[in-house]
């Protein structure tokens, strides 16, 4: 297998070991490769790449976490810039269309549009009562930019610098994310089924409007204002690109490498062992293995760390968990007519109460089926798998449904995990028939995951797929910051910023930038695409 892990690798010393091959991981490594750093990238599992990895079954092929990503059919915007200078122009992208999100409440459709005054006018037509509070909203969401860039900005900056300046930096960015999504637009309307659909893409960050964090909910809205783009090739294209682009610089990946501890003398982060008890060496640790595994499980329990840093590390919960159901189909998208654009289904305008209801009971129909047409979306497919199709069906879940089969081994949980899975995929494939009908005969693969799949194979402690949960609370979290109490190991990934592959290509841009004292945003934006 190419880059497993082998032994010779521990007689190396290197620049910097990052920890995990997700995309802040591997963004992060890619960037100090470029700067002529000899960087090792470590991963547990056979597959790099996180949430942007693909797995296979028979001739289909599905992603596992990137349904669609903003801003990628502008180049001149900042991240296809970053994307573009991290994998040095190799990943391409191609529009959703118009059109790339729909979202069916209690049988209301609502489509999301490419274009603000285009989204504006849309909602306006739904409810032309409400074209002031429908402005305000969308001028809210419009002043997120700079708040933002400063709020993150002061994450790559070390402590005592933070605590001169920070304040400063974060204050107007704290002015939306203080509030939760319901206070904020309840301050603009009371109209619950407008406040309900504007909120229709909140599976995008795993929580509903009257907990979530309306700095999260409008950095979302903004991000997707001009559309919804797809990876030629699938979603593996990503990490592909940005790994190509490592080892042509010189760093490397070393598969089937998991890291047990962080080794730390005298207060400083040194290297890293491996479960199998090798030693690795290096002047730079960064953890991609998120907050709570980096602090809870690789730091070593005779290291003390500060009272209250633990405590808020433990008071943050993790973010929602998913059950996902894959598709296969032996017709092409054309021939069942299957649309590029998402869809979110949801049985009710109140968001919240069925969500807790769901998490509560997982016997009960969900309040949210997520459907993607991963097939559709990418022009590469139908190339490579003409007459055949594939769909994704996602909705939230409990890590306690499936917490009594923790200590069982992946594909081989026993009967009665699989007859829970099987009810589930009865009631999600429902749910896809009750929108693309059409499809019923031609299904050959129906497969589901669950939150103790997520857990194997990205190692999250309760399958979670967000990280630390998008609410008020975690973005006061002032220690969720590039550098940690421990001088040397450094943090990367999307709990240093925000859940998606924006948040994660920007933690490792911030990480790299702030390790090294070098300005890539700067460097992304003076790169030349070649034409």
């Amino acid at each position: 297998m190419e880059d497993l892990y082998h032994p010779r690798l521990k007689n190396n010393k290197y620049d910097a070991i990052v920890i995990g091959s997700g995309l802040g991981g591997i963004t992060t490594a890619a960037l100090f490769a470029k700067s002529k750093k000899k960087v090792l990238v470590l991963e547990k599992h056979y597959e790099p790449g996180g949430f942007t990895h693909t797995f296979k079954r028979k001739d289909f092929i599905w992603d596992v976490g990137v349904h669609y990503v903003g801003q990628m059919n502008k180049e001149g915007a900042m991240m296809r810039k970053v994307f573009d200078y991290v994998t040095e122009d190799k990943l391409k992208w191609t529009s959703m269309g118009e059109v790339y999100d729909k979202a069916i409440i209690e049988n209301d459709e609502y489509s999301f549009v490419c274009g603000v005054e285009n989204q504006i006018a849309e909602f306006i037509r739904h409810f032309p009562e409400e074209e002031e509070a429908i402005r305000k909203y969308y001028t809210l969401v419009g002043t997120m930019g700079t708040a933002t860039a400063m709020f993150f900005g002061e994450r790559s900056m070390p402590a005592f610098i933070s605590n001169l300046f920070g304040f400063f930096l974060r204050r107007k960015f704290n002015r939306f994310s203080d509030q939760t999504t319901y206070e904020a637009l309840s301050k603009l309307t009371s109209n619950q089924k407008l406040i309900s659909a504007l909120c229709a893409q909140c599976g995008n960050y795993g929580l509903p409007p009257q907990q979530s964090s309306f700095a999260m909910q409008a950095m979302i809205a903004e991000h997707y204002m001009d559309g919804g783009n797809y990876p030629i090739g699938g979603s593996a294209e990503i990490h592909k690109t940005i790994i190509n682009s490592l080892k042509k610089n010189g760093g490397e990946l070393a598969l089937k490498a998991e890291v047990s501890e962080v080794i730390i003398k005298k207060g400083k982060a040194i290297g890293v062992r491996l479960t199998n008890g090798d030693e690795l060496f290096a002047s730079i640790i960064v953890s991609d293995a998120g907050a709570s595994n980096t602090f809870k499980k690789l730091i070593p329990p005779t290291v003390q760390l500060s009272e209250f840093f633990s405590k808020k590390l433990q008071d943050t919960k993790a973010s929602v968990a998913h059950i996902c159901l894959y598709v296969g189909l032996n017709k092409s998208d054309e021939e069942l007519n299957l649309p590029k654009h998402n869809i979110w289904l949801y049985n009710s305008y109140e968001f919240d109460k069925g969500f807790k209801a769901f998490l509560n009971e997982p016997e009960s129909e969900p309040p949210l089926a997520f459907i993607s047409f991963p097939s559709a979306k990418d022009p590469q497919w139908a190339k490579d798998k003409p007459g055949k199709a594939t769909i994704q069906v996602i909705c939230a879940a409990s890590y306690d449904w499936v917490k009594q089969w923790e200590d069982t081994r992946w594909q081989k949980r026993g009967e009665d995990y699989e007859a829970f899975k099987t009810r589930l995929e009865k009631r999600l494939l429902e749910k896809l028939y009750s929108v693309v009908p059409q499809i019923k005969g031609d299904v050959v693969i129906s497969e589901i995951s669950t939150p103790l799949s997520t857990k194997h194979f990205s190692n999250h402690p309760t399958g979670e797929i967000y990280g630390l949960e998008h609410t008020p609370a975690r973005f006061r979290i002032r220690e969720l910051r590039v550098h940690t109490p421990i001088k040397n190991l450094y943090l990367t990934g999307q709990d240093l910023v925000t859940v998606g592959v924006g948040g994660a290509l920007f933690s490792g841009v911030l990480a790299a930038s702030s390790i090294l004292k070098k300005n890539y945003l700067w460097n992304a934006l003076r790169y030349k695409v070649s034409k």
